[in-house]
């Protein structure tokens, strides 16, 4: 408790509103999400509070220093993605979404997952990505699985150096009032809102124009669309996409095009970009250059005006060959007079791009009567494109975005693949002098993308250059079209390993019901026990152990992002949500005194199966009647000492060395999904309610609000799926205790002895100085103990009270 903030934890929640007494922590607590795990506290009924943080959150986690990639294509560690406007990924469209909460435990291991083109995620085993068939775990990802991934790297986020770029001064008093009112003056270079005005000028100098007092900007539907939004933030009114046909000339040839433009009619708004740099006459003629201010921005920054200025006038990423790609470029067109100008503002350009590792070839000249059309040309060599697509990229043009995600995720794959052949080929060089043959050598290759015939031009004729890639390597064109869907770019798993770790891990949910984001290029995104007696004694089973545990395994699904064995439609499952234990009964999963030892009976009177979300129901559908992992267990268990006879032969524990099961497990991914939806519900209702928040992680609401009950309701649907799932877990227990023994469950006494929850909130009466009250309690990694006769405990223990059931820690005490 000393080395984490279990004591902090349970100081906060004491203040918060409504608590009756005390914030309690078992003598084995420690640090949870918000509540410390062995938390128990109770809150007035109508003036407390509820919050999903007191039931029970499980964290699904990566390690500090994960790239997060943001809206503005920059990436921040994850440790401090907390308020970022982050990307996550909806109908394989990249959109932004803020990072509400942020969580975060130690953990022991870690998965490591390569993919075919290099890029690496480090995850705990339970941490889902997406994948063709859904979110997957990290644990059960196979090489030749594919993933998504948006593998656009950026730059590292730095803050901005604090200068004033423009103020009350450079305006006159009617602009300078409808600027103020759009928080736009003063700008200074921490403006919120700079960033959306860098792109808007990058993407205008190369694609707009002013038209008296309207702006105009041009460019195809989708990335005019994603200009509007942008200008809309700024507080001003576009007009809607324009679309007409065009007849144009070009080297003799006529041809018609559609044009699609928007403006922008507000005087404040053209006067805003002239004084940042626009050119506010004809660009052929005018003299501009990359303004001052822009150099003096973070390279974040920088980039956006880059990255715009180039989704106007750069041209797309395409071979020549498949595998060679056409020579990047920019055109600018001057009159002979402005000529010099134009070279200022390339060069500008061009040293801006050098600072994101792009290498520049030079300028060309094109002569066109009086004008002159001079071209930007960049290298080709793969480095530098994957540079440019993967560190810069396009702003406002969508189709030359996707296609350069594709072609920074090929370009990574192919200097893979010649990095393999130029290793191979040395080795085999080496392995001439050793006296090896080539057959020698080609059989200890694994490579698909080396021959024989490699091998002896290696070892016997040598290479006066490089290896390229083989003939049976896929052409980017025809590669990219299969696999480009949306900004999504599926790659493929080549390895997954496991790793030791010491140390935190952290995780982020986002405010987007998509709840993914995009972490190292990939996009990622209530608990109970049960103890069964038996009348075997140890004797019995240990002959029969192995066999035992062998068909347990077959039997219950176990181990991270486990599937039951039973399929569920959607109607059924919300019968399991609504009904709980009473179901699995009902069809055969258990027996008809099954429910009197189930806290509340397994089912939970106001359970709403319409409170939860279709991501719940869907991680939960295929989980029904699994472990999972993590401590969770299902254990064969021996009766080491009793210290109260009377009481436990109550129970059903008749003497020592008795076995006895337990099971450890709860409501999966269902009912993290549930606490993942609330808590960002809850988290915008309580700015609403104006709630008193010692700690962000405490987030609640006043007990009988709207929120408070719609979560209630989907909280008490999950301790009804967490009940069932232990109620199959049962049944299958017991038919591998009778297959094993040759008799059955009823014959071998495997009778329920108790099931409680203890991650769970719950309205109960208590006596609280001299009067009974009705209280909402929080019990996280916490049971309830209700002594001898109370109303809510089974018939059969009365005299005893209620049993209590402590499992050891990670099932290993």
């Amino acid at each position: 408790m000393r080395s984490d903030r279990t004591l902090e934890q349970a100081a906060n929640v004491a203040m918060l509103p409504g608590i009756y007494k005390y914030s309690i922590v078992l003598p084995d607590g420690h640090q949870g999400y918000g509540f410390p795990i062995g938390g128990v506290a109770a809150f007035d009924s109508k003036e407390g509070v509820l919050s999903p943080g007191g039931v029970g959150y499980d964290i699904n986690c990566l390690p500090p220093g994960t790239k997060v990639l943001t809206e503005f294509g920059y990436w921040i560690s994850i440790e401090k993605a907390l308020g970022e406007s982050v990307l996550c990924v909806r109908g394989g469209r990249a959109r932004a979404t803020r990072a509400v909460l942020a969580l975060h435990r130690r953990e022991d291991h870690l998965y490591v997952v390569t993919t075919k083109t290099g890029l690496m995620i480090k995850a705990t085993a339970d941490h889902p990505v997406m994948t063709p068939r859904g979110m997957i775990n990290v644990s059960e990802l196979k090489p030749g699985m594919r993933i998504a991934t948006h593998p656009f790297e950026g730059v590292e986020y730095e803050p901005p150096e604090p200068f004033t770029i423009l103020d009350e001064q450079d305006f006159d008093e009617r602009i300078r009032k409808e600027l103020r009112r759009r928080g736009l003056l003063p700008l200074r270079s921490d403006n919120p809102k700079l960033p959306l005005l860098v792109k808007l000028l990058g993407y205008f100098i190369g694609d707009g124009s002013f038209d008296g007092k309207k702006t105009w900007f041009y460019g195809s539907r989708e990335g005019l669309e994603e200009l509007r939004r942008d200008v809309e933030r700024l507080g001003y009114k576009p007009s809607r996409i324009l679309t007409r046909r065009r007849g144009s000339k070009l080297g003799g040839r006529e041809f018609t095009s559609i044009e699609n433009s928007i403006y922008v009619s507000a005087k404040s708004f053209r006067a805003l970009l002239e004084r940042l740099g626009a050119p506010p006459g004809r660009k052929t003629t005018a003299s501009f250059r990359v303004p001052e201010w822009v150099k003096r921005l973070p390279k974040w920054m920088k980039r956006l005006f880059l990255a715009a200025y180039f989704g106007a006038e750069m041209n797309k990423p395409q071979t020549v060959n498949g595998y060679n790609f056409e020579p990047p470029y920019v055109s600018l067109s001057k009159s002979r007079e402005a000529l010099d100008s134009g070279y200022e503002f390339l060069y500008d350009i061009a040293e801006l791009a050098r600072e994101f590792g792009v290498e520049v070839r030079g300028i060309r000249e094109e002569y066109s009567g009086d004008s002159v059309r001079l071209k930007l040309v960049f290298s080709a060599k793969p480095e530098s494109l994957l540079n440019l697509w993967s560190k810069i990229g396009y702003v406002y043009c969508p189709e030359r975005r996707r296609l350069a995600l594709a072609a920074a995720s090929w370009i990574r794959w192919k200097l893979r693949v010649v990095s393999e052949r130029r290793r191979i080929a040395v080795m085999a060089a080496a392995a001439r002098g050793s006296g090896a043959t080539a057959n020698e050598i080609f059989s200890q290759v694994s490579s698909p993308w080396v021959n024989r015939r490699f091998i002896e031009r290696s070892m016997y004729e040598g290479r006066r250059a490089g290896p390229r890639v083989p003939q049976n390597f896929p052409k980017f064109e025809s590669w990219a079209k299969e696999r480009i869907e949306g900004d999504v770019i599926w790659d493929e798993v080549e390895d997954v390993r496991v790793e030791l770790y010491d140390g935190h891990v952290y995780d982020i949910t986002v405010e987007d019901e998509a709840h993914n984001f995009i972490a190292e290029g990939i996009v990622v995104s209530n608990c109970g026990v049960r103890i069964l007696r038996t009348d075997l004694r140890v004797e019995d089973v240990k002959p029969v152990l192995k066999q035992l545990v062998d068909l347990l395994f077959r039997y219950v699904p176990a181990g991270l992002g486990s599937t039951g064995r039973i399929r569920l439609t959607r109607g059924e499952l919300d019968r399991v949500l609504a009904e709980g234990v009473e179901w699995a009964v009902e069809r055969g999963y258990g027996w008809s005194e099954d429910p009197e030892y189930i806290e509340e009976r397994g089912s939970m009177k106001g359970a709403d199966p319409t409170n939860v979300s279709d991501r719940a129901k869907d991680r939960g559908r295929r989980q029904l009647g699994s472990l999972g992992s993590g401590n969770h267990f299902l254990e064969i268990q021996v009766v080491d000492k009793i210290y109260d006879p009377r009481v436990a032969r109550e129970l059903g524990i008749e003497e020592e060395g008795q076995v006895t099961v337990m099971i450890h497990t709860g409501s999966r991914g269902l009912g993290h999904q549930v606490c993942s939806d609330y808590l960002r519900v809850m988290e915008r209702a309580a700015r609403r309610y104006r709630m008193p928040l010692p700690d962000r992680e405490l987030v609640s609401v006043p007990a009988g609000s709207r929120e408070a009950e719609d979560y209630f309701s989907a909280m008490k649907a999950a301790a009804n799926f967490a009940w069932t799932n232990r109620q199959l877990i049962t049944h299958w227990v017991r038919e591998v205790f009778s297959k094993v023994f040759k008799k059955s469950a009823d014959e071998l006494g495997m009778h329920i002895v108790y099931d409680v929850a203890h991650n769970i909130a719950k309205l109960e009466e208590h006596v609280v100085d001299g009067g009974t009250r009705r209280v909402c309690v929080h019990r996280k990694g916490a049971t309830r103990a209700f002594p001898p006769g109370h109303p809510l405990i089974p018939a059969k223990y009365k005299a005893v009270g209620q049993p209590v059931l402590i499992p050891g820690s990670m099932g290993t005490a």
